[in-house]
């Protein structure tokens, strides 16, 4: 059973990264089976269906977004305590820095599956499930810090953060840099 479910994930992280790297048209079974270093057949075996195979891998990214928030949301907890708020939003900004850096497949596959939601009708909740996982850290560190405001512009921070990494993951832009993060954070609170 274990083996399975270790073949199962190896699968997805397989698709993510496919996804990152070819974009949507880049994903066959027999591309797949190859970068997660498993037999031929092994993915149809799992996913008969590529739309089946995109589905489970979008769901696998959202849990994976949604992980990444619980780690930052319990550190933010833990810095703020420790610290204060000053450096919990340094950490913030450090995080999302690192994330650009460290994450780049999965943002990548995110935005890819995102796009691909709006243009397939098979697709079409995975943009909305996907663009949640993403915004949640968003919201969670925005209403911490602005003393539970409700007006806040969560969509709007998101769609900061998210237009900045882009155009450094596409080789568009240079780094996130933790100023560039405070900076958006301070003009939206």
């Amino acid at each position: 059973m274990a083996q399975k479910a270790e073949r199962k994930t190896a699968i997805l992280m397989g698709v993510i990264g496919l996804l990152a790297s070819r974009g949507l048209d880049g994903i066959t079974h027999r591309a797949v089976d190859e970068a997660a270093g498993l037999p031929q057949g092994s993915t149809t075996y799992y996913f008969p269906k590529k739309t089946a195979l995109l589905l489970a891998a979008a769901d696998h990214l959202a849990d994976l977004l949604g992980k990444d928030c619980d780690e930052l949301q319990v550190a933010f907890s833990d810095i703020t305590a420790q610290k204060g708020m000053t450096a919990a939003i340094a950490y913030v900004g450090d995080e999302m820095v690192r994330y650009a850096e460290d994450s780049k497949n999965l943002f990548l596959a995110r935005i890819e599956l995102t796009v691909a939601s709006s243009r397939r009708e098979d697709l079409s909740a995975v943009g909305d499930k996907l663009t949640a996982a993403a915004r949640r850290p968003i919201a969670f560190f925005l209403q911490l810090v602005s003393d539970g405001r409700t007006d806040v512009p969560v969509d709007t921070c998101a769609g900061l953060v998210d237009g900045i990494t882009l155009m450094y993951v596409t080789g568009q832009g240079p780094k996130p840099t933790t100023d560039q993060i405070k900076a958006v954070l301070k003009a939206l609170l």
